[in-house]
C-alpha cells in the first residue's frame, strides 16, 4: 500500500496513531486469540479498499481524494476496546458516539490526545492544506453528504467499511464465516441516478456478502463468552463511573484504561483481574425471543433504554440469589446490535437489471428477505454471573424480571 501527500500526512497524526493501540474486536482475543488486530490496521484496509472502488466508479480526482481521506478517517473518534462501550457512550457521555466524537476531531472541536507534542500538525490544518473542508469529510463521515452514492460507498448496503471488516476479522478469528468474493464486489459495483448499486450479474456476491456478515455477527461479535467479559468490563466502568472516575476514558487507549481501572479500588480491580486472567462469569440463561412473550420483550426493551433500570434490575436478581451487585449481568443482544450496527439488516441495495430498470435486492432474490427475518444471534438475553449462582440465577429469574 504505497501512500504519499494529504493521506500520508493524516496517517502521522497522533489521533491516528492512536488508533494502534485500540482492537478492532475489543474483548474477542478471549475467545479468539489471534484476533488482537486494531482500528488503526482496519482503518488503513477500508481506505485501500475505498481507493479501489473509487477507480472502479470512474471518481473524479475531487471525489476520489474526498472518498479515501473519509474511508481513512472514519473511525478515528473510537474510545477503548471499540463498540464495548457503546451503551456507556449513550448514557454517561451524552453529547458523544465514537461517530461524532470522529467529527467533532475532524473539526478541530476537540483534542483527544493528552500532553504536547513538539511539531504537530492538526487533522483540519491538514486538510485545509490540501483544499479540502474538514466539514465536507466529516459530513461524508456521518452520512449527511450531498451525493448520496459517496455516501452509500462509505455506510450502506455494501460500502468499503464492512468490505474491510468481515474479511479482516476472519482472517485474524479464523472463522470462515466472513469470506467474501471481494473482487467480484468491486467489480459490479457502479453509480446509477445518484445511487450506488450492484449490476444483477453481481447479486450472488452481494447475497455472499450479506450471509458473512449475519453469520459473523452470530459466531464472532456476538459470541456469549465475548459479550459477557464485554459486559464485565462494562460493569467495572460504570462502577468507576458513578464514584466519580475516568470520566474521559473515552480519550483513552485500551492499556491506559485497564491500567485505571485496576488502580481502582473495590470491584472494577476484581473485575480488570477476572478479565487479565479470562476468570469470566458463565451464561446462566440464553433466552431466544421465541422464549418470551410479546409483553416480556416489551417490557425487558424499556430496560435495556433506560441503563439505570438495568442496573436495578441487576441488583435485584443478585440479591434474590446471594450475589453481589455487580455478580449478575445482564445483556441484550438484538436492541445492542441496532446501536452498534444498524446495517446489519441492511439489505435493500439497488439492483440494475439487464433490461434498465433498477429493483431493491429484496425483491430480485429471497435470501435478502429471510437474512432480514433471520435473529442474529441466537440468544436474545442473557444472564451472567459467577459459576456458583448459575443454578439459583435459573430458579429465579423470570419472578425477578416480570414481578
Amino acid at each position: 500500500m504505497k501512500v504519499s501527500g494529504l493521506i500520508l500526512d493524516l496517517i502521522k497524526t497522533p489521533e491516528f496513531q492512536r488508533l494502534r493501540s485500540i482492537k478492532q474486536l475489543g474483548l474477542a482475543y478471549l475467545v479468539y486469540p489471534g484476533a488482537n488486530h486494531s482500528r488503526f490496521e482496519h482503518s488503513l484496509g477500508t481506505y485501500n479498499i475505498a481507493k479501489r472502488l473509487a477507480t472502479e466508479l470512474g471518481l473524479s480526482e475531487e471525489e476520489k481524494t474526498l472518498l479515501e481521506t473519509a474511508a481513512l478517517l472514519h473511525d478515528i473518534g473510537h474510545g477503548p476496546f471499540s463498540h464495548t462501550f457503546e451503551q456507556i457512550y449513550e448514557h454517561y457521555v451524552r453529547e458523544y458516539d465514537h461517530m461524532h466524537l470522529g467529527q467533532n476531531i475532524i473539526l478541530g472541536k476537540i483534542d483527544i490526545i493528552d500532553g504536547e507534542i513538539e511539531e504537530r500538525q492538526f487533522i483540519p490544518e491538514i486538510l485545509d492544506f490540501y483544499g479540502y473542508r474538514p466539514k465536507e469529510v466529516a459530513d461524508l463521515i456521518l452520512g449527511k453528504y450531498e451525493k448520496r452514492y459517496l455516501g452509500q460507498a462509505l455506510h450502506g448496503d455494501v460500502d468499503v467499511d464492512q468490505l474491510d471488516y468481515l474479511v479482516r476479522d476472519a482472517h485474524y478469528t479464523g472463522v470462515a464465516h466472513g469470506i467474501i468474493d471481494l473482487e467480484r464486489l468491486l467489480k459490479v459495483m457502479k453509480i446509477h441516478n445518484n445511487e450506488l448499486v450492484v449490476d444483477e450479474k453481481g447479486v450472488e456476491a452481494v447475497e455472499g456478502m450479506m450471509v458473512a456478515r449475519a453469520l459473523m455477527y452470530s459466531r464472532v461479535y456476538f459470541h456469549h463468552t465475548v459479550k459477557i467479559a464485554e459486559g464485565m468490563l462494562t460493569r467495572a466502568l460504570e462502577f468507576a463511573l458513578e464514584d466519580g472516575y475516568l470520566w474521559e476514558f473515552w480519550k483513552m487507549t485500551d492499556c491506559r484504561l485497564l491500567v485505571e481501572l485496576e488502580d481502582l479500588e473495590g470491584y472494577p480491580r476484581e473485575i480488570i483481574k477476572r478479565i487479565k486472567y479470562r476468570d469470566l462469569f458463565k451464561a446462566a440463561l440464553l433466552l431466544g425471543a421465541d422464549e418470551l412473550t410479546t409483553e416480556e420483550k416489551r417490557e425487558l426493551l424499556a430496560v435495556y433504554r433506560d441503563i439505570k433500570k438495568r442496573q436495578e434490575l441487576e441488583r435485584t436478581l443478585a440479591d434474590s440469589v446471594g450475589a453481589k451487585e455487580g455478580e449478575v449481568i445482564i445483556e441484550f443482544s438484538t436492541a445492542d446490535l441496532m446501536l452498534t450496527e444498524p446495517r446489519l439488516k441492511s439489505t435493500e441495495i439497488g439492483v440494475v437489471m439487464h433490461t434498465g430498470e433498477v429493483k431493491p435486492l429484496t425483491k430480485v432474490t429471497p435470501l435478502a428477505n429471510a437474512l432480514k427475518r433471520r435473529q442474529t444471534p441466537r440468544w436474545a438475553v442473557m444472564v451472567a454471573s459467577p459459576s456458583k449462582y448459575v443454578n439459583k440465577i435459573r430458579e429465579v429469574w423470570r419472578r425477578v424480571f416480570f414481578s
